[in-house]
């Protein structure tokens, strides 16, 4: 059995982040594949996080490991001076995959958390010299900058048709924070009935750490309980201590995980 590579790029991939396992008769018996990502916002203190994934039998698996560690390794030297970390993620019932990343020296403590917020009273405070709007979202251009701007700021996972399907849900509202009529943040929460979801929220780099996120979260938060919202929920990287923070702004408690991550620091 052997580790190879692809002959072109997949699925935006380079090639040599790309591994398959082949046995000796040419059969494919795995397959994985590692992902580099800067996200400071997200995580200060360990801004690269290299995600991967592996596929295949107990064979194909040690082998794609051990390919995708030493990967991770080069991938480290990028930007050697800030701390990396390895991880990929898990279903919580997996015991067999929780127990073969824990034998490799993984640890299991990181998890993708579903909150629920507690609404706060009144309309929130405003900053001085701050101002709220909803988000104009009426052309594909418009919808394709706030993706991009979600994409600027770490956040990755709304593409356009998910867009489009939070826009049909009764109660949707990306809703934009101005500093000195500058656009300086965004949330964006959508739902039905009494239940609602704060689906993704950013303050641009130059004005976190002064309660801008919190004062936008609250005056979204009061939109939609005028609109009859009761109970809203969100999901977060228990690793992230922004999103940890802001949580517990509201009173966050956790109601399940939805993905483990089983991870390493590489320095």
């Amino acid at each position: 059995m052997t580790i190879v590579h692809p002959q072109q790029p997949v699925n935006g991939l380079n090639p040599e982040d790309v591994f398959y396992a082949v046995d000796d008769l040419g059969t494919q018996t795995g397959y994985g594949f590692i992902l580099y990502q800067l996200q400071p916002g997200l995580y200060p203190d360990c801004p690269v996080n290299l995600y991967f994934s592996l596929a295949g039998d107990p064979a194909s698996r040690y082998l794609l490991f051990g390919a995708l560690v030493a990967r991770a390794r080069i991938l480290q030297n990028v930007n050697p001076q800030m701390r990396c970390r390895l991880y990929t993620s898990i279903a919580p019932n997996d015991i067999q995959m929780k127990d073969f990343y824990t034998h490799n020296g993984f640890d299991c403590n990181e998890t993708d958390e579903v909150l629920q917020l507690a609404i706060p009273f009144g309309d929130g405070r405003i900053p001085m010299s701050c101002t709220v709007a909803p988000t104009p979202l009426n052309t594909w251009d418009e919808q394709n900058s706030l993706i991009y701007r979600l994409q600027m700021n770490e956040i990755s996972f709304v593409d356009m048709n998910y867009l489009k399907s939070l826009q049909r849900m009764p109660h949707f509202m990306t809703l934009g924070l101005y500093r000195n009529a500058v656009l300086i943040g965004e949330a964006i929460m959508a739902g039905q009935g009494t239940d609602c979801e704060l689906v993704a929220i950013y303050i641009e780099p130059g004005s976190r750490n002064q309660g801008m996120g919190k004062a936008l979260l609250h005056r979204l938060m009061a939109i939609m309980a005028a609109e009859g919202v009761t109970r809203i929920t969100t999901r977060i990287m228990s690793r992230s201590v922004p999103q940890q923070r802001l949580a517990a702004d509201f009173g966050g408690t956790v109601l399940g995980v939805n993905m483990i991550f089983p991870g390493m620091y590489l320095n």
